[in-house]
């Protein structure tokens, strides 16, 4: 869903950095969807318990005649205990095995909760569990860490957040703020059971078939309680346009294997659907209906991406060209509250071609301070760039602005003015932007950039 400008606040600089955005329609879209992670503890069946809004992501809790399984464990070991409280006004059935859908810490970080249920808890992955954060330490990408907290938004006061697309804007509690992309679950907690592509678990009268699924990560698993016709999806679903690309860093999320697994999660025929994040569905041609919208959004997305690639379209081409035909982009399924369809395209294009887009004027580019440069020569020099971008800001076109002032801060003149300036600027595409990871991201850097600028004025030899 991308807000129509015209709908939108005047878009001139903010001088109140705690402005929240409230009558932007981005910051209207993001709110319109607060009830899909409201925290409710849903019945999903008499055997299926879903935990919605403790924390991150979705989990739950399957129910069998001398124990229970669990699928993924919470994010926040706080808010999984209070989940399990609430399960205990239930049944007193010991939780006898634990379920990851992959490895992300939003979906395993909650399992000190199930340990302290059960020491001896089995707990089950993929035997690739984790590849993604294994891959970051090996490489010691530690960059990945700042972008994921930029991204996340946990560096910004409340008032500057709404919800992260997905989930309630929360904060890491005290001590889990460590366990980022490049970091993982608690040791204690790392599957004791493993397999490489398919297995069943089987445990206190439970029986769950778990198989490899690749999408949102390459150590993704399907898991299918066959009894109630239940599957649980991971992050390979939920109720936004999906995360092709993770703006904290990522290796490539392979979208043809994505676009495969979804299909291979209707194929199923479920009764009900439970996502990795939001509310479950319910009623098979309910769920037929969401598989679908999915199925047909994804591969639109990837398909269109390989022709424009073919016709020797340029990734800034086709992220701009791309876009879901209309009826797919009214689905609010699709809603691109957490994934966008732009990053997607370049997504795609990068981990098929990678970085070079064919032009060969692009195979070498200048320097950016050099490219600076010489455009500042062209425009009269660069305090006409400057201007210009004061100009384009306040035109309401904030993307030129902060480009221009990137220029400005590339030359190394008038740089606490470029900073505030392009401060201004990022933080006028954040309150336009519906993508809550997004507005996150450019809303850290506002803060970070007037920080920069204020470290200036307190000493100019800075």
């Amino acid at each position: 869903m991308r807000p129509d400008p015209s709908a939108s606040r005047p878009q001139t600089p903010p001088d109140d950095e705690l402005m929240d955005g409230s009558d932007t329609a981005a910051s209207e879209a993001l709110r319109s969807i607060d009830h899909l992670f409201a925290r409710q503890f849903v019945d999903l069946t008499d055997r299926v318990c879903v935990a919605v809004g403790y924390g991150v992501s979705t989990f739950s809790f399957v129910l069998g005649d001398t124990g229970i399984v669990a699928v993924d464990s919470g994010s926040l070991p706080g808010e999984s205990a209070a989940a399990i409280a609430e399960l205990r006004t239930r049944t007193d059935l010991p939780i006898l095995g634990l379920v990851y859908t992959h490895g992300h810490p939003d979906h395993t970080g909650g399992a000190a909760a199930f340990l302290d249920e059960n020491p001896d808890i089995e707990i089950w992955g993929i035997a690739r569990f984790g590849d993604e954060a294994r891959r970051f330490g090996r490489n010691g990408a530690h960059v990945a860490r700042q972008r994921g907290l930029r991204q996340a938004g946990f560096l910004l006061p409340p008032e500057k957040r709404i919800n992260n697309g997905i989930a309630s804007a929360i904060y890491p509690e005290e001590g889990t703020l460590a366990q980022g992309p490049a970091g993982g679950p608690d040791p204690r907690a790392l599957p004791n059971q493993t397999f490489e592509t398919r297995a069943t678990v089987s445990l206190g009268g439970v029986t769950l078939e778990v198989s490899y699924n690749p999408g949102e990560t390459d150590d993704q698993i399907m898991t299918w309680f066959a009894d109630q016709r239940v599957v649980f999806a991971g992050d390979n679903m939920y109720r936004s346009f999906p995360n092709l690309y993770a703006i904290r860093g990522t290796q490539y999320r392979d979208v043809r294997d994505w676009c495969e697994s979804v299909d291979r999660i209707r194929a199923m025929q479920a009764e009900h659907l439970v996502l990795g994040h939001t509310i479950p569905f319910s009623g098979a041609a309910e769920v037929d209906r969401a598989l679908d919208v999915y199925s047909r959004g994804l591969w639109h997305v990837y398909n269109q991406t390989i022709a424009g690639m073919n016709d020797g379209k340029t990734p800034d081409e086709l992220a701009h060209e791309v876009t879901l035909p209309p009826d797919l982009a009214a689905d609010p399924l699709l809603g691109e509250y957490y994934g966008n369809v732009s990053w997607g395209v370049r997504a795609i294009y990068s981990g098929i071609l990678g970085w070079f887009d064919g032009d060969p004027a692009h195979m070498n580019p200048l320097h950016p301070r050099d490219r600076a440069g010489r455009v500042a020569a062209l425009a009269g020099g660069v305090d006409v760039l400057f201007e210009r971008a004061s100009e384009a800001l306040a035109a309401g076109e904030a993307q030129w602005a902060a480009e221009l002032a990137d220029m400005v801060l590339a030359l190394g003149h008038r740089a606490h003015e470029a900073l505030v300036l392009k401060a201004d600027a990022v933080d006028e595409l954040a309150y336009n932007m519906v993508t809550a990871t997004g507005r996150n991201y450019l809303h850290t850097c506002a803060q970070e950039l007037r920080a920069e600028a204020a470290s200036m004025i307190e000493d100019p030899s800075s």
